[in-house]
């Protein structure tokens, strides 16, 4: 049972004995008394409000989470390769209009508009002397660090391949949008590119997940690209990290993460939803400087004797910062976001939601305070989430490996 499942059913059975307290307090022959039937009267009163309120907090803890979805078919937007689909990277603008990073060889840009349904190529944006024909080489993730009547300024990520050295790297850089009956892409600086180039292993573990900060910065994640010595940290360099990164400088503020696919920043507390070995999967708060221990402790295991790197203690976090939550088996977490404070989420107003494509489900996750993890509910959605994002009148969007786009809101019961 959930431990608020505990806890409600501890506040029922304290507001039941409540209700015996009359009986065994007062006897008979002072029931008569008009003081004491008052008494009586105001302890029955306060004993069924505890009631009330202990089984309606039961009633909501117990209650499944039930979803409206709208589906589009987004076929021009999904990416494709050998190896297998692949959903869009997405990022919502001020009005109706969407930004996502696809189509078919992964590398484009586009504008979609949520009230035509149409979507609109802005411009290419991986060079293709720049990739593998294969859909991890894609756009991963698109920030918008400000937009000002028809100019906005983003950040988009990727992964690299140099051709010369057979190796990848993860890029970062920033451009400027011009919004416009034709709208036009201009680079205007590269932020960040990952040391050291790798050779060719697990691409899907480039992380490159965006949380913006301010007009100015964002932070960034780095995965472990498969790199065959993450575990030496004197060569690993800025793989399995966190970034704080602007135009003028880059900060390292975490290490020892594996696939950080999700990230979300609440007030000055920023979360990261990491992919685990085979089980593992981890709910993180992100403190500076601290190592959260990949390749040397998780609660997963590793794949296979021919993996890329065994965990020194698998079913373990011992001598480092532990999850917030983890999941054993897996889930596959992709992107990380909180809802809307006050909305029609109602009791998950301000609480976070993390996609999934393993399980092929959103994963509600209760904060009962900025460390501690209450409630965990998972509502199937029938499909691979990509990325997920919160629209302005609250309802999420996401993509899927499919080529669909999903707009999710709460069911009114």
């Amino acid at each position: 049972m959930p431990k608020s499942g505990v806890k409600s059913g501890i506040r029922i059975l304290t507001a039941s004995i409540c209700l015996l307290t009359p009986v065994f307090y007062y006897p008979l022959e002072m029931v008569k008394s008009t003081g004491a039937i008052a008494q009586i009267f105001l302890i029955i009163n306060l004993c069924l409000l505890q009631l009330l309120g202990a089984t309606s907090n039961a009633w909501a803890e117990g209650m499944p989470i039930k979803l409206n979805i709208t589906t589009f078919e987004t076929p021009m937007l999904q990416i494709l390769g050998p190896n297998g689909e692949r959903g869009a990277a997405i990022a919502k603008l001020s009005d109706t209009k969407l930004l996502v990073g696809g189509g078919a060889d992964g590398s484009k840009l586009f504008l979609y508009d949520l009230l035509s349904k149409q979507e609109q190529l802005i411009g290419r944006v991986i060079p293709a002397n720049e990739r593998m024909n294969d859909s991890r080489f894609s756009i991963i993730d698109i920030a918008v660090l400000s937009e000002v009547k028809s100019k906005a300024t983003l950040l988009i990520s990727y992964p690299i391949y140099r051709k010369s050295s057979k190796c990848v790297v993860v890029n970062l850089t920033a451009y400027e949008l011009t919004l416009s009956d034709k709208p036009t892409l201009s680079k205007i600086k590269n932020w960040f590119t990952s040391k050291p180039c790798v050779p060719i292993s697990a691409v899907h573990h480039a992380a490159g997940r965006l949380e913006v900060i301010d007009k100015q910065g964002a932070y960034l994640t780095i995965g472990d690209l498969g790199y065959s010595k993450i575990g030496n940290r004197s060569v690993r360099g800025d793989l399995g990290s966190v970034f704080k990164v602007s135009g003028s400088g880059v900060e390292k503020i975490s290490s020892g993460h594996r696939n950080q696919q999700g990230i979300v920043l609440i007030g000055s507390d920023l979360y990261t939803a990491e992919h685990g070995p085979r089980g593992g999967d981890e709910l993180n708060l992100i403190k500076k400087g601290v190592d959260y221990g990949w390749p040397f402790v998780t609660f997963g295991q590793a794949y296979s004797n021919g993996d890329y790197v065994k965990p020194t203690k698998p079913g373990t976090h011992d001598g480092y910062q532990p999850p917030l939550h983890y999941w054993v088996p897996s889930v596959a977490p992709t992107e990380l976001v909180q809802l809307p404070a006050n909305s029609s989420w109602a009791e998950w107003s301000s609480q976070l939601v993390m996609a999934t494509l393993k399980e092929e489900a959103l994963i509600f996750i209760q904060l009962t305070s900025k460390s501690t993890v209450g409630e965990v509910v998972k509502v199937d959605v029938g499909e691979r989430v990509r990325d997920l994002e919160v629209l302005s009148d609250g309802r999420l969007v996401a993509t899927t490996d499919s080529g669909k786009l999903l707009l999710i809101s709460k069911a009114v019961n």
